[in-house]
C-alpha cells in the first residue's frame, strides 16, 4: 500500500534513518512491478527502476512536497518510464531511417568489388583504434551471436547494446562514405 510507504517516509523525516533501507526496498518491489507492467522487457524494466531510485534517494530528504511521498515517487518512476519509451521511439526512428538509407545507397558486398571490402576492413579497423567496443559489437554481430549472448559477452545492458551497435552502423556507414568521422 502506498500508506506503507508514506508512513516509512514520515517515520524517516523524523529521525529514523534506519527505515531508509526498508523503503526503498517497498519502493524497489512495488516500482518493478509497475514498471514491468508498462515496459514488458525485465531487464529495460528494472533499469527504469534504479534510475528512478537513484533519482529518489537523491532528492528525497531536500524536496519539499506538496503531494504525498509516494505519489511524488511514482511521478518519479512515471516520468522515467516515459523517457525510456520516447528513447526507444526516438531511437527506433532512427535506426529505421539509418537503415532505409543503408539499403538504399549500400553497394553489395561480393568478391567481384575488391575495393568495397578494402575500405570496409579500413573502416572496421579505424573503429577499432577508436571505439574498441563498438568494433567488438559489429565483429560479434556479424559473427551472428545473439542479442543476450553479445550482452553477456561484453557486459552490457540490452539498452546499452542497442546504442552502442547503432553509433557502431553510424560510423561504419558514415566512413565508407568517406565522411571519416570515425572519432567522436
Amino acid at each position: 500500500m502506498d500508506s506503507d510507504i508514506n508512513i516509512l517516509y514520515g517515520q524517516i523525516r523524523q529521525g529514523d534513518a534506519g527505515k531508509e533501507k526498508r523503503l526503498f526496498q517497498v519502493l524497489s518491489e512495488k516500482f518493478r512491478y509497475f514498471a514491468l507492467h508498462r515496459i514488458w522487457d525485465r531487464a529495460d524494466a528494472e533499469e527504469v527502476v534504479q534510475n528512478a531510485l537513484m533519482t529518489i534517494y537523491g532528492e528525497f530528504k531536500t524536496v519539499e512536497f506538496t503531494v504525498s511521498f509516494a505519489a511524488w515517487a511514482y511521478k518519479v518512476l512515471d516520468n522515467k518510464i516515459l523517457d525510456y519509451i520516447q528513447t526507444k521511439k526516438r531511437r527506433g526512428l532512427l535506426m529505421d531511417r539509418a537503415i532505409q538509407n543503408h539499403r538504399i545507397s549500400q553497394p553489395t558486398l561480393s568478391t567481384e568489388n575488391p575495393e568495397l571490402k578494402r575500405r570496409l576492413l579500413s573502416c572496421l579497423e579505424k573503429i577499432g583504434r577508436s571505439h574498441i567496443r563498438y568494433a567488438r559489437i559489429l565483429n560479434l554481430h556479424y559473427q551472428g551471436f545473439t542479442t543476450s549472448e553479445i550482452c553477456r559477452k561484453v557486459n552490457l545492458t540490452r539498452n546499452v547494446f542497442y546504442t552502442s551497435l547503432f553509433r557502431a552502423r553510424l560510423l561504419l556507414v558514415s566512413c565508407l562514405e568517406d565522411k571519416d568521422t570515425v572519432d567522436e
